[in-house]
């Protein structure tokens, strides 16, 4: 698959985005934002409901395509992983724990401004759909972030195709807890309820949702500078 979107995101940024979002590009210096994209490598994640995709690969397309959102906006970025595999070496006894470490060692050199972590989402009932947002309780501008998120995210897609929005949730998870800065995790859709897999599957659809990512992170950060 080819990644480079840049050239369609500019001219899409130009025609629809908001003036805050569009603001970021003349931000000196660049500022970083690390995007994680979750599981990889023996960790496939959570599979769909019908194709048996895998979580870990869907996380790398989003992840990229809103890594590329964000650099046309004049952020640097900064992937925890770039490619399928995990982030662990064959002789790590505990794989799972060497991967979520490897991912803490790259937000702490990074240094950034933002950290966002790209899933997908299951649940037993195959009825349950739309986009979560969830922060660390501790973190106020984790909360914030999380928000912003999430009501860009209700405003395009979950009202529209599931019919409600949803508030962004506090989670004691150690992917958002490794930096100052403010840090969400994003479940694009539940996997497990086939009009969320199937859009998820869908190039057209992951363009938006990734940029929708982007306009609510480059319009909170404008505020914040």
């Amino acid at each position: 698959m080819k990644w480079a979107i840049a050239g369609f995101a500019i001219i899409f940024a130009l025609l629809s985005a908001p003036a805050a979002a569009l603001a970021v590009s003349a931000l000196e210096p660049a500022r970083t934002v690390v995007v994680d994209a979750g599981h990889g490598g023996m960790d496939g994640g959570v599979t769909g409901v019908n194709t048996g995709v895998k979580e870990s690969d869907l996380n790398l397309v989003m992840a990229k395509l809103l890594g590329e959102y964000l650099e046309s906006g004049g952020f640097d970025v900064v992937y925890t992983r770039r490619t399928s595999g995990g982030l662990y070496k064959e002789g790590d006894v505990n794989k799972k724990s060497a991967d979520m470490h490897r991912r803490a060692e790259i937000i702490s050199r990074a240094d950034p401004v933002a950290v966002v972590s790209i899933h997908m989402n299951t649940f037993f009932q195959k009825s349950r759909r739309g986009a979560q947002v969830f922060f660390d309780p501790s973190s106020a501008k984790g909360e914030s972030l999380a928000l912003a998120v999430q009501e860009e995210l209700n405003r395009t897609f979950n009202l529209p195709d599931a019919g409600r929005g949803f508030s962004p949730l506090g989670a004691d998870k150690f992917i958002l807890q490794q930096s100052s800065a403010p840090s969400v995790i994003v479940e694009c859709g539940f996997l497990s309820n086939p009009s969320d897999e199937a859009h998820l599957l869908d190039a057209d659809y992951r363009a938006r949702f990734a940029y929708s990512i982007f306009v609510a992170i480059a319009a909170y950060l404008s505020s914040e500078a």
